[in-house]
C-alpha cells in the first residue's frame, strides 16, 4: 500500500517477509514509519465492530513520557495529551459521540469516515527513524527486538495487525552522522510519540 509516496507493509506481514525481493523491504537508504491504524472494513464490519475498534484505538496511546527534575524542589512528568479515556470513541462529549454513531449506520458515511480515519492515523507516525540499510535496519534490529518500539507496542496491547510500517528510500548520505542529524530534523518537526531525542 502507498500512501503519501511512502510504501507500507503490515508489520504482522513484515515481520516474516521483510527480505522478500519482491514485497518486502528494499536494502537501500531511506527513512521508516510506524503507523497505528486499524483498518475498518465497513463492508465487512458491523456498527459495533467499528464502535470496539475505535474504543479500542481511543484507549492505546503511543506517546511516551518524559520527567523534568528541577534542581532543589520539583520534579514533574510530562506526557502529550491522547483522547480523553470517559468511555466515548476518541474522548467525544457523549452528544458527539452519539452523532457520530448515527453518521455511521450508513453505509456510505461509514465509508467516508473510514477514508478520514486513515488519514488521521497516517498522519502522523508514533515512531520514525532513518537508516543507510532498510531491510537490515527494520528487519534485522526493530523486528527482532533489538530496540523498544515492539515491546512498547507489546504494552498496549497492539495486534500486529493494526502496525504499518512505511519506508521511502533517500539518496545514500554514507556519512552516519550526518544520517542522525536527518533523523533528527525530521523526528523534531513531526514529533513521533515513541521517538527519543535529545534536547
Amino acid at each position: 500500500m502507498i500512501v503519501n509516496e511512502i510504501h507500507f507493509g503490515n508489520l504482522s506481514y513484515l515481520m516474516s517477509y521483510f527480505d522478500d525481493p519482491i514485497a518486502g523491504i528494499p536494502k537501500t537508504s531511506g527513512v521508516y514509519y510506524w503507523v497505528y491504524w486499524p483498518e475498518l472494513d465497513v463492508s465487512k464490519l458491523t456498527l459495533a465492530d467499528v464502535e470496539l475498534k475505535l474504543m479500542e484505538y481511543t484507549g492505546r496511546s503511543l506517546f511516551t513520557s518524559e520527567s523534568i527534575k528541577g534542581r532543589y524542589k520539583f520534579e514533574a512528568v510530562v506526557t502529550e495529551q491522547w483522547y480523553p479515556s470517559n468511555g466515548q470513541m476518541f474522548g467525544l462529549p457523549l452528544q458527539k459521540a452519539q452523532e457520530l454513531r448515527k453518521f455511521l449506520t450508513t453505509p456510505a458515511n461509514a465509508v467516508v469516515f473510514a477514508d478520514f480515519f486513515k488519514e488521521v492515523c497516517f498522519a502522523r507516525p508514533f515512531y520514525v527513524g532513518k537508516a543507510n540499510d532498510l531491510q537490515s535496519r527494520l528487519g534485522n534490529q526493530h523486528f527482532k527486538r533489538k530496540t523498544d518500539v515492539l515491546s512498547e507496542i507489546d504494552t498496549r496491547s497492539i495486534p500486529y495487525s493494526e502496525i504499518w510500517v512505511g519506508w521511502k528510500e533517500v539518496k545514500d548520505t554514507s556519512v552516519p552522522a550526518i544520517n542522525n542529524i536527518f533523523e533528527e530534523i525530521f523526528s523534531r518537526r513531526s514529533k513521533p510519540g515513541l521517538t527519543e531525542k535529545p534536547n
